[in-house]
């Protein structure tokens, strides 16, 4: 019934005529003053008022190629990777930003970095100076536990020069702490169950920092930049069971560093554009679970996991656009990277050591790709983008397996564009996507108050997906727009769950390749204007996504969905600027999200349970202050985990046991003092 009345009114919006923001046919600008009205502090602030547009924070895959969001910052993609694209943007005041345009479908000169539409924030280059401090904090008002952060920036323009500084705390949280249930039924060898019911409590945050700097500069007749970040990010969480006493922990923390530098500028009657970036990262992880009465072998038990990596990612990457006309544009260029993994895992059950398996892998990544593009505006109404990448890698590992293994992706893509005027769009693409596999694959995890130890796999190999997509976009109403949009994908080499064995003849599940499936996606999204009906300066925005896939089940033989898949996303926000009052309100909905896993010997079925409400008010009054005054889930919602373990493997009748973890979240307060200067 939800998505039905989403989609009633999503069609109605569609079917609204009007006009958008003028301007090329595949090229939407808003100047500055579109988001006068409604105050904006920052540059991702205004982004997330531009009509029919839905952000992209983009992927922290290696590389760099297919990994980029979609917003540009001044016709350039932000070359960190440490740095996500939104904090990037929350960086950059909104005083400093001249207009931002939205290109659909591409336009030649363009880097659209894969998406089908991207947003480009053009910054003004004003003389100016200004400083920002920032000052939040999340109060939970369950227990009062809150996680208070601040930040510092500096940004300074002088001529084509950008100066950039900032020093921040990180506050990490976990919004569905609070208190519930942990249900436990065993099952004997007759299927007799023996119920167990016990008060539980889980908490979650953690408390960090990270410094970034940043310069850009004219430089031999072209830009050059570069940029420093560092980031530390520890996380503690626990979850508590009371009556026979458990407690399982969690401590993980992830430290991060990184220099990147880019160029661009001509050359010769060509342009260039070339960057390196080096990464390094530390993780740890630290996980135990005590219990004086285990519910299995009525035992006392304790169990330790500790894992510790080191990573290290080195990119080059180079590329040449020639443009004959503005109505034609050719790129290629290519890129190197050379990644690796030192790792060490351990796991012990009652202080003995437990084998896993590759518990020291030693990964390195060697991967380079050439790549080929055009940009064609065919007639005035269509716009042809077609090119291909070509990815070659070398995966080896040495420890306790010696083995390497050599891959080649061809990666066609091909987009055509139909703009018959300014305010309506279609898009038909075809894209070979391949995914990239994850280096924590290669190393043992655990959840002991779930899944256990899931063991590292080195004989992965990437999942590959042919894309076919259509969209249609249609703008109205000045600040209107509704999307539609429909994606049919052909899987290869799906990564979900398989059983692996150690040199002990030890079973444990480990991610892995699991044949060939299917996925379909139906997108809708609406930027509704509500002075219609009397909420002046009133936007509803309506986002609706729907998925279902099909993989066949390696133990049962049977079809079902990819672990962890969602199958629906619903947003609805309502949000109205005052300008008698400087003020900002919205209220906002979300379904929260379902997700099944499916592991050789366990189901899980992980769920937040709806609904997922939140509303807040914003006050500016002067220009150089914000306050922002936010109430988030203020209908708790419940998060339940359960457990389907079989006695061997899922194909197998009757259960061994059945967990279900159910905790009551809290409501929370957000608050925000933002003060510039200059």
């Amino acid at each position: 019934m939800q998505s039905g009345l989403l989609f009633g009114v999503f069609a109605a919006g569609l079917l609204c005529l009007g006009t958008a923001a003028g301007q090329q046919s595949n090229i939407l600008t808003y100047p500055a003053e579109f988001f006068a009205q409604a105050r904006p502090n920052t540059a991702y602030d205004m982004i997330g008022r531009l009509p029919g547009f839905v952000f992209d924070n983009g992927n922290t895959a290696r590389g760099f190629a297919g990994t980029a969001g979609n917003v540009l910052i001044d016709g350039q993609r932000p070359t960190s990777k440490t740095d996500d694209l939104q904090s990037i943007l929350t960086r950059i005041p909104a005083s400093d930003v001249a207009q931002i345009q939205i290109v659909r479908g591409g336009a030649p000169g363009i880097d659209m970095q894969g998406q089908t539409v991207v947003a480009n924030v053009v910054r003004k280059k004003e003389a100016s100076t200004q400083v920002v401090t920032n000052f939040e904090d999340y109060i939970f008002t369950g227990d009062g536990h809150h996680i208070p952060i601040g930040s510092l920036q500096v940004t300074h323009h002088t001529g084509d020069s950008i100066y950039e500084g900032s020093i921040s705390s990180l506050g990490n949280y976990d919004d569905s702490v609070g208190h519930g249930t942990h249900r436990f039924i065993l099952f004997d060898p007759n299927h007799l169950p023996q119920i167990t019911n016990q008060p539980a409590r889980s908490t979650g945050e953690g408390f960090g920092g990270a410094i970034t700097g940043a310069a850009t500069i004219p430089l031999f007749g072209g830009q050059f930049k570069a940029n420093l970040a560092f980031q530390d990010s520890p996380f503690d969480s626990s979850f508590a069971y009371y009556g026979p006493n458990q407690l399982v922990r969690d401590v993980s923390g992830n430290d991060n560093g990184e220099l990147g530098l880019h160029w661009q500028g001509p050359l010769g009657g060509l342009e260039l554009e070339a960057l390196v970036l080096q990464r390094l990262s530390h993780l740890t992880d630290a996980n135990s679970s005590d219990t004086s009465f285990d519910l299995v072998t009525h035992q006392p038990e304790h169990d330790r996991f500790t894992s510790s990596s080191d990573t290290s990612e080195s990119i080059a990457r180079e590329t040449l656009r020639y443009s004959p006309s503005d109505r034609l544009t050719f790129e290629a260029g290519g890129e190197m990277a050379l990644n690796t993994l030192h790792g060490h895992t351990q796991f012990t059950q009652n202080g003995t050591n437990i084998p896993l398996p590759t518990p020291n892998p030693h990964v390195q990544e060697r991967r380079s790709e050439v790549f080929g593009q055009e940009t064609w505006k065919i007639a005035p109404q269509w716009l042809l983008e077609a090119g291909a990448r070509f990815e070659f890698s070398t995966i080896s590992e040495t420890g306790e397996v010696n083995l390497s293994r050599t891959f080649f992706y061809p990666k066609p893509r091909l987009m055509l564009t139909w703009t018959p005027d300014a305010d309506t769009q279609v898009r038909a693409r075809y894209e070979n996507v391949v995914g990239q596999l994850d280096f924590n694959n290669f190393i043992a995890t655990s959840n002991l108050s779930g899944t256990g130890v899931t063991a590292g796999n080195t004989g992965l190999r990437p999942d590959q997906h042919q894309q076919y997509e259509i969209s249609y976009e249609r703008h109205f109403w000045d600040k209107g727009a509704a999307t539609i949009s429909f994606m049919h994908e052909q899987i290869s080499d799906v990564v979900d769950f398989v059983p692996v064995t150690d040199a002990n003849g030890n079973v444990f599940d480990a991610p892995g390749n699991i044949g060939s499936g299917t996925n379909e996606k139906l997108s809708f999204s609406l930027n509704l204007p509500l002075d219609w009906i009397g909420l002046k300066n009133g936007i509803l925005k309506a986002v609706n996504t729907l998925q279902w896939s099909r993989v066949p089940d390696p133990t049962t033989g049977q079809e079902r969905v990819i672990s962890g898949q969602r199958p629906q996303d619903i947003e609805l926000r309502i949000r109205q600027d005052i300008e008698s009052l400087s003020s900002t309100w919205s209220i906002s909905y979300y379904n929260c999200w379902d997700e099944w896993y499916y592991r050789p010997d366990q189901l899980r079925h992980r769920r937040v349970i709806p609904p997922y409400l939140t509303a807040y008010w914003e006050w500016k009054p002067e220009p150089s202050l914000s306050l922002h005054f936010e109430i988030d889930n203020f209908v708790p919602f419940v998060y339940d985990d359960q457990f389907f373990n079989a006695r061997t493997t899922r194909a197998d009748v009757g259960l061994a046991s059945f967990e279900e973890i159910s905790i009551q979240s809290q409501p929370h307060l957000y608050i925000q003092i933002r003060k510039t200067f200059g």
